[in-house]
């Protein structure tokens, strides 16, 4: 890998070329996508040394407080159950034939939802010409996979509303779920996919299990947040070693007691140690999704970058080039994609 250069016009400050390097450091550059990435990153560092950079947590306890994950998910530690209305929705959804009338009838019994889902719908991203005012005209537009994407982004966002405040970085976990979500929607459609709206879904709700962990135990999250911070390792692992378990292990668990399809839940649980890529293609996608979400990264928190797993990679069949075309795409969307979800 090149030397740091001296900080002047037209180069990366050496403190930022240092902390990018370092992000990198658990990753394979000899990976054609990982390099990729790295070439990629390496491009949109800032030449003036303003790289942003995120105040650490104040007040962090000293000890992480042992966990069960089975507790968490079994609510020994309180956890909010799935709302009723989302999954009626996935059983409605789930059937051969179903109509606009059908999906609106279940989502009218959450009045939040509907109220949710007719701003989105009137608002200027989709820029239809008339005023949207009946759910089942609103889920005609947008078409019944759109709308279960959106619904599943209230179901995050009002899970985030619940979350102590300064527990976690509400807007950096926002814009990595988002942009994995993109990524992995691209990436998708680039492999001639059908349904790459699953996605978007699984790539959204990839890091639910860090969520759960905040929302149940939020002492113990900044402590471990704290610790992973100064961890050389990719979260999951440290989270591993520090917890026995990881947020993937979480997650897929508390999608299982949610009653998500199958390969939903087997996204989630193996995005960071995709057991079969072959026969959990969308595990292997969200794996790589997550991964260019992270390289991409403005931000400096939680940035070890996990390395692309070889298997995973060889499998897919790509280039390094369709990353970065992958990451173009991304964050030309990323922000009005944010604004959009969670507002």
């Amino acid at each position: 890998m090149m030397s740091a250069p001296d900080s002047k016009p037209g180069l990366p400050d050496a403190k930022d070329l240092e902390a990018l390097r370092k992000r990198f450091a658990n990753t394979d550059l000899n990976n054609p996508g990982t390099a990729a990435l790295f070439n990629y990153a390496l491009e949109r560092l800032p030449s003036d040394g303003s790289t942003t950079r995120k105040p650490g947590q104040s007040d962090i306890p000293e000890n992480i407080i042992p966990l069960d994950p089975i507790n968490i998910v079994q609510m020994e530690v309180h956890m909010p159950p799935l709302p009723a209305v989302l999954g009626e929705l996935q059983e409605v959804t789930s059937k051969r034939f179903v109509s606009a009338s059908d999906v609106g009838a279940v989502v009218s019994k959450d009045p939040s939802l509907t109220a949710w889902l007719l701003k989105l719908v009137n608002s200027p991203f989709f820029g239809f010409s008339n005023k949207v005012d009946t759910v089942t005209r609103a889920i005609t537009l947008l078409g019944i996979e759109q709308f279960k994407t959106m619904a599943m982004g209230s179901m995050i966002h009002s899970l985030t509303n619940q979350i102590p405040p300064k527990t976690i970085n509400l807007d950096i976990f926002w814009r990595h779920s988002v942009g994995t979500a993109l990524a992995a929607q691209n990436l998708w459609k680039l492999l001639k996919r059908d349904e790459p709206e699953r996605l978007f879904v699984a790539g959204l709700l990839h890091d639910c299990g860090l969520l759960a962990l905040a929302y149940a135990a939020p002492k113990t999250f900044i402590a471990l947040s704290q610790a992973v911070s100064n961890s050389t390792k990719p979260r999951y692992q440290a989270e591993q070693e520090l917890m026995g378990f990881n947020h993937a292990r979480l997650g897929g668990m508390l999608m299982h007691r949610w009653n998500m399809p199958l390969k939903l839940i087997m996204a989630i649980l193996h995005h960071h140690q995709v057991e079969d890529p072959v026969r959990q293609p969308e595990a292997a996608v969200v794996h790589l999704a997550d991964v260019v979400a992270r390289a991409t990264a403005d931000d400096n928190e939680d940035c070890v970058i996990p390395t692309i797993d070889p298997v995973v990679w060889n499998s897919l069949g790509l280039k390094g080039t369709n990353l970065t075309l992958v990451a173009d795409s991304m964050l030309e969307r990323l922000s009005e994609m944010c604004e959009m979800l969670k507002n």
